[in-house]
């Protein structure tokens, strides 16, 4: 028996709504990593908001019954609309409650073979580390990348495109964020909360606590993390795709953008982690490169997009 089939994995947890082609890719691609067949995954189906999408819903309800690949594979379908913010904050809190840890996907995410083992190992190696608040399969940068080493630490912690954590993290979650008014009242909270104003996340903090527009529990997450000095283990190079830049969703808009590119190498596992548990002078500035040359544009398209879409889009 090999050492893997004795590992403890982390359970999985996809997201889903009415994105039946996007969903299959998810878990496919899921399904094709090495500790695939020591992970639990949890499948959680949002109910339909419109008619018109009761389809869709139900397509991907009856794919997740036929998904095969895990040690075990179980749907929890939604019997009312939840909306994605309600869905997650819901659904990790279940999740984290029975096993202590969990790695959270939507469904428009593609992974390469090495993202279970990657996000196990950060999950098993930093468990005992209260400054690290989570792991991501995400890279900030594309395929032009600034640094030499496969992984490190940077403090925005709000990522929602693959993430796992721990339930003695999650406990802080804070649905409410009722301080979020200290970011209105300190200009230099507010500048640090910002990335050094690279990108206004203040902005987006604001619409959510004073609008109805804008439903985002990650920024509630970056918010509760970002006061606690935390930080997030991502790899150098990308393990995770999004393929959501084709209008289906209410997170991303149609233009995908190079920043965005990312080719999944499935030439090794990452082996080497960050000597140091902070984010580094370097990484802070090639972090602020990505944000403002390459990442603030199509943020701002992707923040109005959300504000202004408040229905659920979907695939044909």
């Amino acid at each position: 028996m090999s050492k893997d089939n004795n590992r403890v994995c982390a359970p999985v947890i996809v997201f889903t709504y009415n994105r039946p082609k996007h969903t299959m890719r998810t878990i496919e691609a899921l399904a094709a990593n090495e500790l695939a067949s020591s992970t639990e995954l949890y499948i959680f189906s949002d109910a339909a908001k419109k008619e018109t999408d009761r389809d869709k819903v139900d397509r991907i309800r009856a794919y997740a019954n036929t998904v095969r690949g895990f040690s075990r594979v179980t749907l929890i379908a939604r019997e009312e609309n939840f909306g994605l913010a309600k869905n997650v904050i819901r659904g990790v809190t279940d999740i984290i409650n029975r096993y202590g840890k969990v790695i959270v996907l939507e469904d428009d995410l593609v992974t390469n073979r090495f993202f279970l083992r990657f996000m196990n190992d950060g999950l098993d190696r930093y468990q005992n580390q209260p400054k690290v608040t989570g792991i991501t399969g995400f890279s900030h940068f594309a395929d032009s990348l600034p640094f030499q080493g496969e992984t490190l630490f940077h403090t925005l912690t709000g990522t929602s495109w693959s993430w796992a954590t721990w339930e003695d993290r999650w406990i802080y979650f804070d649905e409410a964020c009722s301080d979020w008014t200290d970011l209105m009242q300190d200009a230099a909270l507010r500048r640090k909360f910002n990335y050094d104003n690279t990108y206004d996340f203040y902005k987006i903090m604001k619409m959510q606590q004073t609008t109805e527009n804008l439903n985002s529990w990650a920024i509630r997450w970056y918010w509760v993390n970002f006061k606690r000095d935390s930080l997030i283990l991502a790899p150098v190079r990308s393990l995770v795709s999004n393929e959501g830049w084709d209008g289906s969703g209410v997170h991303c808009g149609s233009k995908k953008g190079a920043a965005f590119e990312h080719t999944l190498s499935t030439s090794r596992a990452i082996q080497e982690f960050p000597k140091e548990i902070a984010e580094t002078k370097e990484t802070h500035r090639q972090m602020k490169r990505a944000l403002k040359r390459e990442w603030e544009p199509l943020l701002i398209k992707r923040i109005y997009h959300r504000a202004v879409r408040k229905n659920y889009v979907g695939e044909k």
